[in-house]
């Protein structure tokens, strides 16, 4: 007997997807900055015009996809009061809240700074940037086990 998809598989595929696609590229982002740095001024302002842009576009998209994919995942089979996914909505609020409220504009000085000549004071940002990121990356992480092993459940 052959197995059939459902529809929530494919949500949830999509769901899990959006994350990848949007996210992936962010635990990288300490990579493309070292090897950017080698190359001076310029190529620092491009790597950070280059991450504001995929903030801008690619996480800010991704999770909404992951809003309104887990919004008809839970409804479906899930109770939204179910731990993992108020964890869920959490998690949602704090990426949007750091991206648009503290990495994008954060980014954007960066930029600036570095159009300007003033590293110094881009790479001060820069380690802020850092750190709010490495964080974020693991409370992300930790949101990643909490979406999958469903504790409290």
């Amino acid at each position: 007997m052959p197995l059939a998809v459902q529809f929530f598989d494919v949500i949830l595929w999509v769901h899990i997807l959006a994350f990848f696609i949007a996210f992936g590229p962010t635990y990288a982002y300490g990579v493309f900055y070292a090897f950017a740095a080698k190359g001076g001024t310029t190529a620092l302002a491009y790597t950070a015009r280059a991450v504001y842009t995929w903030d801008r576009i690619a996480v800010t998209t991704g999770s909404l996809v992951l809003l309104a994919t887990g919004i008809y995942l839970a409804s479906d089979r899930w109770e939204f009061s179910d731990f993992f996914v108020s964890w869920g909505f959490v998690a949602f609020l704090a990426v949007m809240g750091l991206t648009h409220g503290f990495f994008q504009p954060k980014t954007r000085r960066v930029i600036e700074l570095l159009d300007k000549g003033q590293e110094e004071e881009a790479q001060a940002i820069g380690d802020q940037i850092g750190k709010v990121g490495a964080a974020l990356g693991v409370f992300v992480i930790l949101t990643v086990y909490v979406m999958t092993a469903k504790p409290f459940l």
